[in-house]
């Protein structure tokens, strides 16, 4: 475990010992990088993330009680309620564990003592929110003896996150709990089928770019978008052929589909049809070293995703059309929901100080606040962590 996490770990696990004594068990959740493949989850389309280092730990132990005692470190926020109280909602990070335990089906539980804390930046697109909840739904099978496998805890998880208010697919929560270090995750979203592609990336590196805007997806347009792509299946299979999601359509289907659709809704479409063609010929790049290829790959993914699915904004649109200048970087784009938050960036090496510094100023001067340079890796998930 790098120095930060293990400075981060024992800072958590004071914090608990000082609130509530001994902890009984701690679990660690990482963030999520996606190389391609946004917003083809809830359209049953290909992904390829990876979890990265930096994460969530919680620890916890049983309080003979029916009350749910959770301090964020991070925030220094605390609450407090009994099982009842889980069926409340509310938009505050409490609303993840409320909504876990609601997947869980609260009967049966009994109080905790939970501390919770760790380096994902909020509303930076790397999954946060899904460490948590993935984090304390493996702790809560672990805590309990509940019983569960991995596929049934991903389930868990993700039902939480829809309750939360956000209509996303199970990318992130499988990938948080089921990584393997210096391997991506080729998932197969219709039947959650998957395959470890190893990322040998001889000298090139993945970075990420965080704009620092925030965003909050549950007051984005995020959920107009998986709105919008349900009500393309349904004109599609009335007026062309009968499908389940638009994975079920291929590039060949493009142009006859454009006949009929709208125009935002054809781009919706064409978007996560070719998206997904692009997460299998960046699987085939990574196997054949044909780094270059893979770069392309995601310009041409951002591309996508700024005009054809409007998901970006101005600043994740000028951190990519920065890259475009800077040789050594092979390719850019925005990662996440959208709105805000980060790009994902292939680099041949690393990035060089005066580069860090000119983007800094540039980015200052354009927007009034600076962005942060987050290097990752690819790691262990929850079930792996060593």
């Amino acid at each position: 475990m790098p120095n930060t996490m293990k400075h981060i770990k024992n800072k958590i696990e004071t914090i608990f010992f000082q609130k509530f004594g001994t902890h009984e068990i701690m679990i660690f959740a990482p963030g999520r990088a996606n190389i391609i493949g946004e917003h083809t989850d809830y359209n049953n389309g290909f992904v390829l993330p990876f979890a990265i280092s930096q994460g969530v730990f919680l620890f916890a132990s049983k309080n003979n009680t029916n009350i749910f005692n959770i301090y964020a470190a991070d925030t220094n926020e605390f609450t407090s309620f009994n099982l009842d109280a889980a069926y409340i909602f509310n938009y505050g990070w409490e609303k993840y564990f409320h909504q876990s335990l609601l997947a869980l089906n609260v009967n049966g539980f009994a109080g905790i003592n939970l501390v919770f804390g760790g380096n994902l930046p909020i509303g930076a697109g790397i999954s946060s929110s899904s460490a948590i909840t993935s984090g304390f739904i493996v702790l809560l099978n672990a805590l309990f003896n509940l019983g569960m496998d991995a596929a049934t805890m991903v389930d868990k998880a993700s039902e939480a996150e829809v309750g939360s208010g956000v209509r996303g697919g199970i990318m992130d929560q499988f990938t948080i709990i089921n990584s393997v270090q210096n391997n991506a995750i080729l998932l197969d979203c219709r039947d959650n089928s998957f395959q470890y592609i190893e990322l040998h990336l001889e000298d090139n590196n993945f970075f990420l770019i965080n704009t620092n805007v925030k965003h909050s997806l549950v007051h984005t347009d995020y959920n107009n978008r998986r709105a919008e792509c349900e009500k393309a299946v349904g004109l599609i299979s009335r007026d062309y052929k009968n499908i389940g999601s638009l994975r079920d359509l291929s590039l060949s289907d493009l142009p006859s589909i454009s006949l009929f659709l709208e125009d935002k809704l054809f781009n919706r479409v064409s978007f996560v049809v070719e998206e997904n063609n692009r997460v299998l010929l960046a699987v085939k790049a990574l196997k054949e070293n044909q780094y270059t290829k893979l770069g392309a790959l995601l310009n041409e993914s951002h591309d996508g995703l700024s005009h054809k699915y409007d998901v970006s904004c101005e600043e994740l649109d000028w951190l990519v059309k920065y890259t475009l200048d800077y040789e050594i970087i092979l390719g850019s784009r925005m990662m996440g929901g959208g709105f805000g938050g980060c790009t994902i960036n292939l680099i041949k090496g690393y990035p060089d100080k005066n580069w860090i510094a000119k983007l800094n100023n540039d980015y200052f001067e354009r927007f009034g606040l600076y962005p942060t340079i987050i290097p990752i890796q690819s790691s262990n998930g929850i079930l792996n962590f060593k």
